[in-house]
């Protein structure tokens, strides 16, 4: 027998190993070495037969090696080592004798079990097969654990979108906020309301002869008049006042309704539901644009009545936000006086069902050699851009099995993106 070392790469997980067709005691001394030599110590079910052994994975045992006694009934195992378990399949070991290694024999029995060798080379093959396996579960809790800190990554990524969309749309009311305040304050400093002060002083000062003073005294005169133009003036005051506090209630109202649909979309964080496409489109829509947009833009909605479709809610709805915000950007960009924002949502049946989501904007427009880099990560044609948002917002739709496309005939002719999603069941 043939001298080997018992080192092996340390492991904090214990490999889980089936012995099929053993008995304990009968393993040669050398593989039961190897399997005592192991750190950690692997956890080892042995099994005589093959009803034993389907039992012992339909209960649920998970096993990273199986390791099958060949050198008799050796048919048996072939079915049982080609069984798929949840997660990784199983290296699987058959030990057969001199006797069986031939060309025809060696073939059918690596055909059914996998590795085999002739027992003399037991241990050293067993050993090579546990490292192998060892290496490769330390490789897929390696990558778990990467998972893990992905998605917590991923987590505090998409809440910090989260709290920038609200501070970013809350910062915009607030910039009508404030000039409507200071509209108001420069209103109320200027205000004509003096004037009456001082009429009512003069008036009071002749209170005695009150009737010829505004008769006959050529100052007493001009307060009728004055009044009179005054009471126009303090109308026109009291108009304008009254317009930019109802502007700031909207607004003050607004941001409330951010804050709350925040709220409200945060509760559904990470879970994939059946929704309606139009009512997050809705969402999106108060998050994205303010009252004063209005002047300048006209949005038009064509919202069928479409089934609903499997996504989650809140990561559609940061990537929703995120395409209005660059249309607005876009049509900004573009010097004219009105603009046209087209959303759709209807339903195709062509290849498959599908619901189709379309924001067509009046824009700058993309140029031709730009159309196929828009989802490239990094790619921008912002000053301050920094490429994520298209590339993210790209690979959260596909992985809630839907699909985006972007279309434009040009520099100045605004651009088209079709969002898909299937519809089912």
């Amino acid at each position: 027998m043939l001298s080997f070392d018992c080192q092996l790469p340390p492991q904090t997980v214990p490999l889980a190993v089936l012995m099929i067709g053993f008995h304990e005691v009968d393993i040669s001394p050398p593989c039961c070495s190897v399997l005592t030599c192991l750190e950690p110590k692997p956890v080892v079910d042995w099994v005589r037969t093959v009803q034993k052994s389907l039992a012992q994975i339909e209960s649920g045992s998970r096993y990273d090696v199986m390791v099958f006694d060949c050198r008799k009934e050796r048919g048996e195992w072939g079915h049982l080592s080609q069984m798929q378990q949840e997660g990784p399949k199983a290296l699987a070991l058959g030990i057969v004798t001199s006797a069986d290694i031939d060309g025809d024999q060696d073939k059918i029995l690596e055909d059914n079990v996998g590795y085999c060798v002739d027992e003399t080379l037991a241990p050293q093959v067993l050993k090579w097969v546990l490292q192998q396996a060892q290496e490769r579960k330390q490789f897929l809790a390696e990558q778990e654990r990467l998972r893990i800190r992905l998605d917590e990554a991923a987590y505090k990524i998409e809440m910090a979108d989260v709290a920038s969309t609200v501070l970013h749309n809350v910062g915009n009311v607030l910039t009508s906020v404030t000039v409507a305040a200071n509209i108001v304050e420069s209103v109320v400093d200027q205000s004509s309301v003096t004037l009456v002060n001082r009429m009512a002083e003069l008036m009071k000062d002749h209170h005695e002869d009150l009737g010829t003073y505004l008769t006959e005294d050529p100052k007493g005169k001009r307060i009728p008049l004055s009044l009179e133009k005054l009471g126009m003036y303090l109308l026109e005051e009291q108009r304008s006042v009254l317009k930019e506090m109802q502007g700031l209630v909207r607004n003050v109202q607004h941001m409330k309704q951010i804050i709350a649909s925040h709220q409200t979309m945060a509760k559904s964080v990470g879970k994939v539901e059946q929704i309606s496409l139009g009512d997050v489109l809705s969402h999106a829509i108060e998050l994205s644009f303010q009252p004063g947009d209005a002047e300048w833009m006209t949005i038009h909605r064509d919202k069928q009545e479409v089934p609903t479709v499997l996504v989650e809610q809140h990561q559609l709805l940061q990537v929703l936000v995120n395409l209005l915000r660059n249309a607005k950007q876009a049509m900004r960009q573009r010097d004219q006086s009105k603009h046209e924002l087209t959303l759709t949502v209807h339903y195709q049946d062509e290849e498959r069902p599908s619901v189709v989501m379309t924001i067509q904007d009046s824009g700058i427009g993309i140029a031709p050699e730009h159309l196929s880099k828009m989802f490239t990560r990094g790619f921008t044609t912002k000053k301050d851009g920094n490429g994520i948002g298209l590339h993210s917002s790209m690979i959260a739709i596909q992985n809630m099995g839907g699909s985006m496309h972007v279309h434009s005939d040009g520099v100045g002719q605004g651009a088209t993106f079709t969002l898909t999603f299937p519809v089912q069941k």
